[in-house]
């Protein structure tokens, strides 16, 4: 094929590759723009994830007919006007693609309003129109439809509409936590997922955001001594008490001079300072604002500007882990001396209830009955092993005891078995979660009193993508106001648990994508781990007996939901080997 120009069209189609990625990268852009304009209230709007239509609606100074097209012609910017302008660059936007590359991919309109003047423009993917004049309060409302509608190659590869709403959740987000000076509303489908005040309290805002599981947990990035200092760099923002933490790190947001950014090195430092604070694979929350001298970080370096590059990136780095280490021990000493620990008499202790249904009322359990992880060798010392197997292929098993309160010992005809009972009593709630959906016959327990949940956007989110499947294993919820749900009743196979923070957990997994090979299976999946008992729980010799033969009884008992092993089997033979005596 010989060498030819490319058409507009075309060209205008791969540029806009580059720049928008998803819905999530139109609503970044637009309100990226909306910031540069000095607005002080941002709504954006979403239906479908975005799919169907972002509208994005600022007060800030808005622009003129005369300026509308040229905020639409490819490569035109108020934001610099030479290269070396990037060394001093203040602004969020700069390359002057965004309006037209979205326009090229979708049906975009806009209607601004400035004090020279108001107008609107509209491209419909590519081809331009001319502007009108029209009535506009000061200030700018861009509206995108049908993205991706001439491109349906890249169309195909977006995630679910729920999904996309959740990227979306995240992004607004993290904006609204870092310009707590900005009023931001964000609407899915007609219900607001996000509302914060605008007051310029980081606090206020976070707890806007996350919710009240955040209230007396904010840790402010404040004042530190001079020779913690690092010249050149300023760390401000907050991050979360080790109290309230998550599985994954997408609570956890940087800026720098006012732009958001992905960056490894300094989300290792940060979590640096939580270390013996948090447990393994939990992170923090967080929105760090860092300012630096413009010159000294370069903008430039990724297509959507969601990564830089510092010329002192260890020095960027120290600040931020000591910004963080100095704030953590301000907290942990303050806590530390409010902390007491008050034994409570034997004769106070309540009989405890085993938390396994079988089908049969719980058998209460005296305190001298429990195990606290020590093996009750009286209790088993006599009791013959059957050599028979069960229906599901593992042998009968004689229990022996618990190590570390997370793992069962028993022993079977050919050696001995190690027990993982949290995900033991996972497949046992599993299986019987499927066996009520496949017969029709869910058990639910009421709660004497509904149960309120406030939720964060991206579990709200998903909540409203899961309440179908929820109420199908036995929860009756439902949304309840703008940003809560109520819980009326819950799976009667769900007991001695704390209901808030186990769907919590719940709704965290299936942000995070689920594990099933359906959503049904997904919703199963995770009801039934975030139920079971933990890992660490002392268990006494009847409850790990009870276990043990329920998870016999399993149609396929030899891994968890996940995929994870409920046992491993050191058989005779390896004993002996390991003792030497073969």
């Amino acid at each position: 094929m010989p060498i030819q120009l490319l058409t507009e069209e075309t060209i205008g189609k791969i540029a806009a590759g580059e720049v928008v990625e998803r819905p999530m990268s139109v609503v970044k852009e637009l309100i990226e723009n909306a910031i540069d304009a000095g607005a002080t209230r941002i709504d954006v709007e979403i239906e479908e994830g975005g799919n169907k239509l972002i509208r994005v609606t600022d007060n800030g100074c808005g622009m003129s007919l005369e300026e509308l097209p040229l905020a639409v012609t490819r490569h035109a910017t108020s934001k610099l006007s030479s290269f070396d302008d990037l060394e001093t660059l203040h602004t969020l936007g700069f390359r002057g693609e965004a309006l037209p590359s979205i326009g090229s991919v979708a049906s975009l309109s806009i209607r601004s309003g400035s004090t020279s003047g108001s107008g609107s423009i509209a491209i419909d993917y590519g081809r331009n129109e001319p502007p009108r004049i029209d009535a506009a309060p000061r200030g700018t409302t861009v509206t995108v439809r049908d993205l991706f509608g001439n491109v349906p190659a890249r169309r195909k590869f977006l995630r679910q509409p729920s999904t996309e709403a959740t990227y979306i959740n995240r992004l607004i987000s993290a904006y609204a936590c870092h310009r707590s000076d900005i009023q931001w509303t964000l609407t899915s489908d007609g219900r607001t997922s996000i509302r914060t005040d605008g007051r310029g309290n980081d606090e206020s805002a976070a707890i806007g955001v996350f919710g009240n599981e955040l209230r007396g947990n904010v840790l402010l990035l404040g004042e530190m001594s001079e020779e913690m200092r690092v010249p050149g760099v300023t760390v401000s923002g907050w991050i979360s008490s080790p109290a309230v933490h998550r599985s994954h790190r997408q609570s956890l947001h940087f800026f720098v001079n006012g732009r958001l950014i992905q960056h490894r090195a300094l989300v290792f430092a940060l979590e640096e300072a939580y270390h013996s604070l948090l447990m393994v694979q939990r992170h923090p929350l967080g929105m760090v604002r860092i300012e630096v001298d413009p010159a000294a970080v370069d903008v430039n370096v990724h297509p959507t500007k969601a990564e830089v590059k510092f010329a002192d990136e260890r020095a960027v780095a120290r600040a931020v882990q000591r910004a963080a280490h100095s704030t953590l021990l301000t907290q942990r000493n303050e806590v530390l001396r409010e902390i007491t620990f008050e034994p409570v008499p034997r004769a106070r202790l309540e009989p405890t209830q085993i938390t396994f249904s079988s089908g049969a009322d719980p058998i209460p359990l005296s305190p001298d009955q429990r195990l606290d992880s020590r093996v009750r060798t009286e209790d088993v010392a006599h009791t013959p092993v059957e050599p028979s197997a069960n229906p599901s292929g593992i042998p009968v098993l004689r229990v022996l005891g618990q190590v570390s309160g997370t793992y069962i010992i028993a022993e079977g005809p050919n050696g001995m078995f190690l027990i993982d009972q949290h995900a033991a009593h996972e497949r046992i709630m599993y299986e019987k979660i499927l066996a009520q959906m496949q017969a029709k016959a869910v058990d639910q327990q009421a709660m004497l009193d509904p149960l309120v949940i406030e939720l964060p956007p991206d579990e709200l989110a998903i909540f409203e993508k899961s309440v179908d499947e929820l109420n199908q294993i036995g929860y009756d919820t439902e949304r309840f106001g703008e940003s809560s749900i109520i819980i009326r009743a819950i799976p009667a196979l769900v007991r001695g648990v704390d209901v808030t923070i186990r769907f919590h957990e719940i709704l965290r997994e299936l942000v995070e994508g689920g594990a099933g090979d359906s959503w049904m299976d997904s919703v199963a999946i995770s009801a039934s781990c975030h139920t079971s008992i933990r890992a660490g729980q002392s268990l006494s010799l009847p409850e790990m007996r009870e276990l043990v033969a329920q998870l016999e009884r399993c149609e396929h008992p030899r891994a968890c939901g996940h995929g994870r092993p409920t046992m491993l089997h050191m058989s005779q033979a390896e004993l002996e080997r390991q003792f030497n005596r073969r």
